[in-house]
C-alpha cells in the first residue's frame, strides 16, 4: 500500500529507536541509525498485521445431524449465521514505540454454498434454534436446489468482512480484512411416497 507525504503525517523512526525529528540534509554517516519515515497508516497497518481474527465458521439451520436423514433437504430454508465471534477489541498493540488501539467488528459474511451461487448477509445474521417454526425462512438463509449426494457433500465458505477502526497519534482510520471459515454439508432430495 502506498501513502503520499502528505499522507504520511511526517512521523520518522530511527529503527530499533524512538521516534526522532525529520534529520537535515547532511552526507551519510554509516555508523548512523538508519531512519525510515513511518506514516501512522502504515503504522496502524502493521499492527493489523499482528491481529489475531478468528475464522468464523458457516453456521447453518437446521443442523442435518439433527434429522434421521442425516442432510438438508433440497428446497428447505436454511439459515445462515457467522459461528464464532464478531467482535475482537478494543486491543492495544505496540508498533515502533507507539501504542494503536484497534477494534474490530464483523460488518457483514459472503456465503459461497458450494453449487455455484454465493449469498452475502448484513452482520453475522440470526441464529437458528429449535424455537424457529418448521420451514420458516430467515432474511439471511438459502435453498438449494440441487442436491450433492450421492456424491458427496457441498463445501460452504463463509467468507466474513471485518471493518477495524485505527487509533494512533491523534490519527485514526479504518482497514478492512476478510477471514475464511468452512464446512461441509449434505444435501439430499425428498421424496414422498403416496399408497
Amino acid at each position: 500500500m502506498y501513502f503520499s507525504d502528505a499522507e504520511r503525517g511526517g512521523c520518522t523512526f530511527a529503527i530499533g529507536g524512538a521516534p526522532t525529528k525529520k534529520p537535515a540534509a547532511k552526507k551519510s554517516d554509516p555508523k548512523a541509525p538508519q531512519v525510515v519515515q513511518v506514516s501512522p497508516q502504515e503504522i496502524a497497518l502493521m499492527a493489523v498485521a499482528e491481529l489475531q481474527l478468528p475464522a468464523v465458521k458457516p453456521g447453518i439451520g437446521p443442523d442435518p445431524s439433527i434429522n434421521r436423514w442425516k442432510m438438508a433437504a433440497v428446497g428447505y430454508p436454511l439459515w445462515l449465521w457467522a459461528d464464532g465471534p464478531t467482535h475482537v477489541g478494543p486491543v492495544s498493540q505496540r508498533v515502533a514505540n507507539l501504542y494503536v488501539s484497534l477494534d474490530a467488528n464483523l460488518t457483514s459474511v459472503s456465503y459461497d454454498m458450494g453449487d455455484g451461487h454465493t449469498v452475502t448477509c448484513d452482520g453475522p445474521g440470526k441464529k437458528w434454534t429449535r424455537a424457529v417454526p418448521a420451514g420458516k425462512a430467515s432474511s439471511c438463509g438459502y435453498r438449494y436446489q440441487k442436491p450433492s449426494l450421492p456424491k458427496g457433500s457441498y463445501t460452504v465458505r463463509a467468507t466474513s468482512h471485518w471493518a477495524i477502526s485505527w487509533v494512533v497519534g491523534g490519527q485514526s482510520g479504518v482497514v478492512t480484512m476478510d477471514q475464511v471459515g468452512t464446512q461441509q454439508l449434505p444435501v439430499g432430495e425428498l421424496q414422498v411416497l403416496i399408497r
